[in-house]
């Protein structure tokens, strides 16, 4: 499946997971956004990259202000935006962009789901797809940071992370290692997880966006 055939599933999902559920709802894995905020990032960021629009990006502000800047607008009219910005951005996703986007717009699906209560296609490979650019750089990290090598093992199969002979396992499920790479998981819930050695020098590698402070269960 393409990249864009995966962002579009996606969009479509959360498109009707919003127009059914409240957009005013606060969203805990993105603290200070609501539903609809969230809506508003993924439609303006999508905007932003077809029009190499990046200001922000260094200091942590390029989603803030997506967010800001259609603050006034409606649900429908972000809706609006975000389909005619898809409708522009097909050679985006054949580019390395592209799987940053899957990787982004799955996270936030959840993020979603998890705000509106409504759970699932945690199995769903778009999944396994938003994982493919986060692993091609935790693999870079722990290289470049001169760690032992990392055994994954998914519900799919091993990866192995780093160079050389494994020095522990991760046990855990392409949704999970989703949520902890994506700072959806504090530091007492990943050490928690099924390792077979202390976690402790592959933590701050693994959490290529940090950790919450405080659990996220969903």
């Amino acid at each position: 499946m393409s990249n864009a055939v995966t962002y579009d599933a996606a969009r479509r999902r959360i498109i009707s997971l919003v127009t059914n559920g409240d957009p005013s709802v606060e969203v805990a894995a993105c603290p200070g956004w609501t539903v609809k905020d969230v809506v508003a990032h993924l439609a303006g960021g999508l905007g932003d990259f077809v029009n190499r629009r990046f200001e922000g990006h260094e200091t942590g502000q390029w989603g803030e202000r997506q967010v800001e800047d259609r603050r006034d607008k409606a649900l429908g009219e972000l809706l609006v935006e975000w389909e005619r910005n898809f409708e522009i951005s097909e050679g985006l996703f054949d580019s390395p962009v592209g799987a940053v986007l899957v990787a982004e717009i799955v996270q936030h699906e959840h993020d979603i789901r998890a705000a509106l209560n409504q759970p699932g296609e945690r199995d769903n490979v778009a999944v396994r797809a938003a994982l493919t650019r986060p692993m091609q750089e935790l693999d870079k990290r722990l290289r470049e940071q001169h760690l032992p090598a990392l055994r994954i093992t998914l519900e799919h199969g091993d990866r192995i992370l780093g160079e050389g002979e494994p020095s522990a396992t991760l046990r855990t499920s392409s949704f999970e290692l989703m949520r902890v790479i994506g700072g959806r998981r504090s530091e007492s819930q990943i050490r928690s997880m099924d390792w077979d050695a202390d976690p402790s020098r592959w933590l701050p590698a693994l959490q290529l966006f940090g950790a919450r402070e405080t659990a996220l269960v969903e």
